[in-house]
Parts: structure tokens; sequence; C-alpha cells
């Protein structure tokens, strides 16, 4: 007996041995020609890869707090929480050196797959005892079409690898009435990723209903379906309950998102004819590029249906081949409950509010349900074609039915011309292989004794194929571009090593010039100030303190923020302090003056003479309902002499700066402005309004003195020396924002008014600034009653004391902390907590000591029944 345990642990441990070969076949040209980096342009490299390197520096700094300040303006740091903190795997890097972590991420998402096919071999075991079926589940699931897709997000691998440990554990909980790991499984995927729990629990219910229909051979029996789903209902909310300590402080920060919380879709929204043939057609292809998941329908043929054109419903060419044989079961229980689901999820697909109710958006990252639906389908088909209770010449149909498809698809895509000649083969080499692949299959199913080897090297081909053409379509980036000085963290050290205080920093544009690559790669992308740990302005996260939405309205529209050129008047308001360039000097703020230049990595380091710490006082404030209704800059004028509070009742205003208006430059794509007295020395504003790409040149007759190319809307304001002489300004760039854009053009000559302006806020300032991320603390002297502004981004979760007594205090100036105080000498206090964390940490423990008495009461029973 234990011989034949022996030899099954064997093969068991043959077959997970044989999927790491697979992965090192996969990604084995990123290791021979990339020295093992995979990482792609866009959120792979501006997302993951940089919130590992702020997680790595926080916690081996020891400064990980719960405000971050470099989420922005700064936020809460939850807001990032599941893309490194709760994640497991996320820790294996601390053990690594920081230089290291381009190299870790394939290693990681390889092990994750690893861990997937694990996971859903568990979760296929308890279904079935046929060693096949569940070798079939676990290679569809493992290098579906699903993974492939989403690959580039770390946060989602993260949480799938669950699903089916859960699922799993819901079978042992049906057969067995084991519940304690399935409430703490559910409550670790609620911890590792909120919003994949979300996503998960309607499936989850719906599994666990048909299954234990399944496992019970039970009809429609309404009464003991409510009492069997109430007591599983009951298993869930615990496991929820478990997760509360982070549950509850992510949900009051979604909650405050417009893109969670907003939806335009109505109710009987459908997708159209060519949505649904993009679906269908992504049954019969590998996933190629991860912006588009089929080739045989390209993208720009259908409506949006999320990111990259839609999900691949892509689970190997076994799954179109075996699908239809699931009307043909002759367990009827079985059959009955597979074609109600794929029912219910071809309705749900059909719908779009149903996508933005599991998802909060309208994507396809719920279409894994149609996985592991499909994992069951076969699971059930196989075991019959097995078993001989399904005539396997059906198969022959089958094939012939997905043949035609493919070829079909194949001839709309030669007559439409979708790709060019190369690529076009290319697909049709893919698909060729693919009916190969089910020619073996059906070759496999008809033979007289089916064996395994035979099965398992089908799959194995098939897995190869589909990670090696998603490997070809998708190229990471050069291992030279991680290698850049820029990408150290040497300029930030020297800062914090000679000062302590409360600052932000500003940051050049760098790039770097990957060999072959047809353009420049930005190195200094909107989480740069998060991967190098410092207080600065920019972030690119679908979370963020929304509190500050006004703020970051202002430079963009959404949760993509990145830092503007020019309006330094504005960042001097919010305690700008240093900049950091490698190659861009000539992006130098204004007046900021060199601290240091370091002769080894080429980085400087430049100071602002106008740094306001902390603040200032203001004496007169404005209504914000009347501010909000003016143009940007207008605000920005307004904002150095005016705080803009709710409560004001102000409407009125009186400029004190020296802006002269040049004139206006019309609506064309090249525009032109002639101007009969020369400008020299001062700022030169450009009001672009929704034409965000333009290029500034400036001219002395027809002498070209400089080029200024901007993306960024609202306006661009550009320094102007003073051995300069400007008398023609040229603005190109195309206006499609579908408003017409006459361009307004005003200079600041260089007088001395704003550093009078400056000088006139250093007469009440803060004093002894203390900061340390989650506790500020400052004295300051007021001769008279003032309002008080600090560059604190507003959040619900700081707590203010004057002079150790709590008082409230109110938004202002978009986004930030406001209080009011009389004449006399204060000690100020700002203390922040995560709102709902202490709430979330006792509902967690109350919940894991209730789990532990009912795992205890029912051991008791147990014994008893022993």
């Amino acid at each position: 007996m234990k011989s034949k345990e022996n030899i099954y642990s064997l093969k068991i441990l043959g077959l997970f041995l044989l999927v790491i070969i697979i992965l090192v076949l996969i990604f084995l040209g990123c290791y021979v020609e990339n020295k093992g980096v995979y990482i792609f342009p866009g959120d792979s490299v501006e997302q993951m890869y940089q919130f590992y390197l702020g997680g790595w520096e926080r916690i081996h700094a020891g400064t990980l707090s719960q405000f971050d300040w470099s989420l922005g303006v700064g936020g809460n740091i939850m807001a990032y929480v599941y893309y490194f903190l709760t994640s497991p795997f996320f820790y294996i890097t601390l053990f690594f050196p920081r230089e290291g972590m381009q190299y870790l991420m394939l290693n990681l998402n390889s092990l994750k797959i690893f861990l997937l096919f694990i996971s859903t071999y568990y979760w296929a075991s308890k279904i079935t005892g046929n060693k096949n079926s569940k070798i079939i589940a676990s290679f569809i699931i493992t290098f579906s079409g699903w993974v492939f897709f989403y690959y580039a997000y770390n946060m989602f691998l993260d949480a799938f690898i669950l699903y089916p440990l859960i699922l799993g554990l819901t079978e042992e909980y049906l057969k067995n009435n084991k519940y304690v790991a399935l409430t703490c499984c559910i409550g670790i995927l609620g911890i590792i990723n909120y919003y994949f729990l979300y996503m998960f629990l309607p499936f989850l219910c719906v599994y666990a209903l048909i299954r234990y229909v399944n496992v019970n051979q039970l009809g429609f029996n309404f009464k003991l379906m409510i009492k069997v789903g109430l007591k599983f209902a009951g298993i869930i909310l615990l496991g929820i309950c478990l997760s509360a300590v982070i549950l509850l402080p992510c949900g009051f920060l979604v909650m405050q998102n417009n893109r969670f919380m907003t939806n335009e879709i109505s109710y009987f929204d459908t997708i159209g004819i060519n949505e649904i043939v993009y679906f269908f057609s992504t049954l019969f292809t590998p996933v190629f590029e991860r912006f588009n998941a089929s080739y045989l329908i390209p993208e720009h043929t259908h409506e949006f249906i999320g990111w990259g054109g839609g999900c691949s419903l892509f689970a190997f060419i076994i799954k179109p081949l075996l699908l239809p044989l699931v009307f043909c079961l002759k367990d009827k229980y079985k059959r009955n409950s597979l074609v109600i689901s794929y029912c219910m999820l071809l309705l749900l697909l059909n719908f779009q509010y149903g996508w933005y109710l599991l998802q909060r958006s309208i994507d396809t990252r719920w279409l894994y349900m149609f996985l592991f639906v499909d994992a069951l389908a076969l699971i059930e088909i196989n075991e019959e074609l097995e078993d001989k209770r399904l005539n396997s010449r059906k198969l022959i149909f089958s094939f012939m039915i997905s043949g035609s498809v493919i070829a079909v698809l194949l001839l709309n895509m030669l007559y439409h011309h979708y790709w060019p000649r190369k690529q076009m083969i290319e697909v049709g080499v893919v698909s060729v292989l693919m009916i190969i692949f089910m020619m073996c299959y059906v070759v496999y199913y008809n033979s007289r004794k089916k064996e395994t080897w035979f099965l398992l090297t089908i799959l194995t081909l098939e897995a190869i194929a589909s990670g090696r053409i998603f490997v070809a379509y998708n190229y990471g980036i050069d291992h030279t571009f991680f290698e850049q000085p820029e990408q150290s963290t040497e300029a930030i050290e020297y800062i914090k090593r000679i000062d302590h205080g409360y600052y932000r920093i500003l940051y050049g544009s760098e790039s770097y010039q990957i060999p072959g690559a047809p353009g420049a790669f930005v190195i200094t992308t909107p989480n740069e100030p998060f991967s190098k740990n410092y207080p600065g302005f920019s972030f690119y996260n679908t979370i963020y303190n929304t509190e500050t939405s006004d703020y970051y309205n202002r430079t963009s529209p959404n949760w993509f923020v990145s830092e503007a050129m020019g309006r330094n008047k504005i960042y001097n308001l919010l305690s700008a302090k240093y900049w950091i360039t490698y190659d861009y000097e000539s992006q130098i703020p204004d007046d900021y003056e060199l601290l240091y230049k370091d002769k080894d990595t080429g980085f400087s380091i430049y100071k602002n003479p106008y740094f306001l710490e902390l603040g200032k006082t203001y004496d007169k404030t404005i209504n914000k309902e009347f501010f909000d209704s003016l143009p940007v800059l207008l605000k920005d004028r307004i904002m150095l002499d005016y705080l803009v509070t709710e409560e004001s009742t102000n409407f009125e205003y009186e400029l004190n700066d020296n802006f002269i208006f040049l004139g206006q430059l019309p609506e064309c794509s090249t525009r032109e402005l002639v101007l009969e007295d020369p400008i020299s020395n001062g700022n030169l504003y450009v009001v672009n309004y929704g034409v965000t790409e333009i290029i500034i040149s400036l001219y002395n007759d027809n002498e070209l003195l400089k080029v200024y190319p901007y993306s960024q809307y609202n306006y661009v304001d550009l320094r102007i020396d003073d051995n300069m002489e400007v008398n023609r300004i040229v603005v190109e760039g195309g206006n499609y924002s579908g408003v017409a854009a006459f361009m307004d053009v005003y200079f600041e000559p260089n007088d001395g008014s704003y550093d009078q302006w400056y000088q006139q806020t250093q007469k009440e300032k803060f004093e002894n600034v203390l900061f340390n991320n989650d506790y500020i603390a400052a004295d300051i002297n007021l001769t008279d009653e003032r309002y008080i502004f600090t560059s604190i981004p507003y959040d619900k979760g700081w707590k203010v004391y004057v002079n150790g007594e709590k008082v409230p205090y109110e938004k202002v100036n978009l986004g930030f902390i406001g209080l009011r105080l009389g004449s006399g000498n204060y000690h100020l206090e700002f203390r922040y907590e995560i709102p709902y964390l202490k709430v979330g940490a006792i509902i967690s423990l109350g919940s894991l000591m209730i789990l532990i008495l009912l795992s205890m009461r029912n051991s008791k029973k147990r014994k008893l029944k022993k």
C-alpha cells in the first residue's frame, strides 16, 4: 500500500516538475537574451515594478507610515496596499538587493503560475479521482488566455492563485462540512486583494449552490437551498470579517473614488454582434498581444469592452473541441447545471451593467468565471469519454466544426487585411498548429487505450506554444534600461542626509534610448517619488486621496498625475524645495540654485530660494464655488493672496501681480503672435486649454532662440532669460478637444514683485518644524488674526492640535488643511491615523476568536461521535 502511495507521490512531483520545465522553456529567451528581465512598457514598469521598489525602500529604511507623502502630494498608504504591502510575494524581494528587483519580477510571476497549477490541481482532485481530468483542468487554467492577458499585473496573479484553492475548500465543506480553512482563505483573499474578493464572491456563491446540487444529487428544493445558502453565507461573512482590518479602511477610500462610484451604463445596455464575434474568436487562439487578446479579430473592429480590447476566453484548443459534448453528458444533474451555468454567464456577457456590478468598471476581468466552468465541464466530459459513456466519434464532428470556424475567421482576416502580410502568415501558422493539436486530441480520445503520457504530451506542447507566442509578441524592456544611473536613489539619499525637515522634491524628465527601440523610454514616470521614497507631486494609481482631486484636476483629469512643467509659484506654495536632474539642465525651475553636483553618477540637485516650509498665512479669503468658475491661470494668481474656502462670503479679488496681456492666438494648428515691443527677463504664459500637445518656439525676427515641447493642458509657462529678446511667438499643436481654443498670451516681467511677496510671507512663518510622516509639529507667532494654510493634504485621518487642544480644520486651496487663529504664539501638531483601521482590526480579531471557538466546538463534537 505504501509503495503505491510513494509511486503516486512521485508521479505528482513529476507532474509539478514538468510544469517548472514548461515555464523555463516559455521564458527561456528572456533569460538568454535579456538577463532574465521581463517587464513590459506601461503599467508593468510604471506601477508594478515601481511599487515593489517603493515598498522595498520603505521597509528597509523603516519609514513605512500610515500617511504616505509620495502619493501625489500625499495620501493614505491603504491606496497602495495590495500592490505590495499585502502581497506575500513582495516580501521575498526583501531578501535581495534593490538593484536586483528587475530580475525578480519574472521569477516571482513564474512562481505564481506554478502555485496556480498546484492550487488548481488541488481543486480538481476534490471534484474527481480521474487523473487525466485533473491534469486537463490544471493545464487549461494555469496556461489560459486569462493568465497571460493579465500577466503584467502582479496583484491579479497574487489573488488568482487563491481562487481554485477556495473552490477546492468549498468542495471540502460541501462533502465533509469542514469550513475553518475555507473561512481563513476567504479572509486571506480579502487581505491580499479586496477587489478580487469583491469580484469572486458572487461566483463562489453560485458555484457552491450548483455543486451542492451535484454532490447530493438533489432536485430543486427551495427551503433546503435557502437553509444551506444562509449557512454558507455565514461562512463567507465570517471570512470577510477576518479581513476587515484591510477591507474597512480600503472600502472607505474606494467609496470616495469616482472611478468606482460613478456609472454611465444603463441596466439594459448590451454588447453588439461585433463584440460577440470577438469574444467567440478568442476561443480558438492563444493570446498574442496583451492589448489584443485575439489576432483573428483586432481590437479596432468593435466597441470598448475593456482595456486591451477585452479579455481572452482561450483555455487550450481542447475547450472548443470538447465543449459541444456538454449537451450529451449522461449525468443529467451535471449536464443541466453546466448548461445553466453557461446560460447565466452568456447572459451576463451580453448585459454590460452586470460587468459594472461585478467590477465597478466596464472591463472583462470577470471572464475568469468562464474558465472555472470550462474546467468543470471538461472534467465531466473527459470522464464520460474515457468511461465510454460518451461516443468519442462525436469529436470528429466537433473537430470539423471547430476547424471550419477557424478557417472562416482566417478568411475574414485576410479579406479585411487586418494585419501586414508577415503577421497574417504568423496567425495562419498558429491556427494550423491549433488544428494539429485538435487532431491529436481526437486521436487520443478515439484510441483504444488512452495513455496519460500522450494526453500530457499534447497539453505540454500546447502550453509551451501558448506561452512562447505570448512572449514573442510581448517584448520586455531591455535590461540596460534598469541599469541607468537615473534608476539609483543616490540623489534622494544625499538630500535626506542633509535635510530632515518638511519639503517636497521636483524631478527632471529623464529618458533613455534603448538600442533598437523606436523611441526613448521615460525613466522618471509619475511613480518616481514612490519608488524612491520621497515627498513629491506626481503619482499613477487608481486609488488616491480624492480630497485633493480639485488640485490634481488642474493638471490631469484622472489618476495619472505627472509633474507640470513650470507652475513654479504653485509648487512654491506647496513647499517644493529641491529639484533633481541628470541630463535636463534646461528644465531648471525659475531661480533654483545649484546645491550639489555628483561627478560619479552625474546627478545635480538645485535648491529653491522661495521655499515655504509647511505653508503660509492669509488675511483674505475667496469663495470656492466662485473660484471654481474661473480659468486655471487666474486661479493660480489669486491663490497667492487669497485662501480658497467653502465658507468664504467673498466673491471679489484684486490681483497683486504685474501680468501683461500680450494678445490672443487664433484657432489653427500653427499659431503666431508678433510683438511690437520685444520681451525679455520674465515668464511667458500661454493658456492652451485642452490642446495638450504643443510646441512653443520663441524668435527674434527670424532667429530661433528656443523651442519648448509641452504635454499638459490649461496653461504652460516658461522662463525668458535676460539675454533673450523675443518678438515672435509660434505655437504648434492640433486641437482635438472639440472646443475652439483661442489662446491668451501673458508676460510677467521679473521686476522684483514676487521677491516682495515672498519676503512678506516670511514675516509670519512656521518655525521649529518637526516632520515624521504621521506626525508634524510647528510653532507660529501671529500679530493679528490670520487664516493658516498648510501644504498638508486634507484627509479625514488627520487630527489637529493647537497648544495641546484638538481643533477642527477645513479643506482649503483645493485640497489642503487650513484653520483660523487669532493673534498669539501657537504650537501646532498634526497627527495621522488611517480611518477605520482600528475598527477593522477589532472586527478582524473578534472574527478570528469566533472562528477559533467554532472550530473547538466542532472538534469536541467529532470526538464525542467517535
